[in-house]
């Protein structure tokens, strides 16, 4: 583990990113405070169950307002505007 200044660390960021990529912790020191460049996998990026309800919520507004599209193109419903559509979501 090594501690740099930010002047270093700006001055060789590719470096210490590939260094964080293998593994290494890098400390960045900057005033009187540490901070630290980790690589962070996508196993490590997870909803919480309420971002994931959120996420679903909007996946299935999306998909409702594209079956409408489909079907104002077919002539099967009347033609909305876009803005009505976004006030939907």
């Amino acid at each position: 583990m090594e501690v740099l200044s930010v002047r270093d660390y700006r001055n060789n960021l590719a470096t210490y990113f590939d260094r964080a990529a293998e593994g290494e912790k890098i400390l960045i020191r900057r005033k009187n405070s540490l901070y630290a460049l980790v690589s962070v996998g996508n196993e490590d990026l997870t909803l919480s169950p309420t971002q994931q309800r959120h996420v679903e919520g909007m996946t299935e507004s999306i998909k409702r307002s594209w079956e409408q599209i489909k079907q104002m193109e077919a002539g099967e419903i009347p033609t909305k505007s876009a803005m009505s559509f976004i006030d939907e979501l």
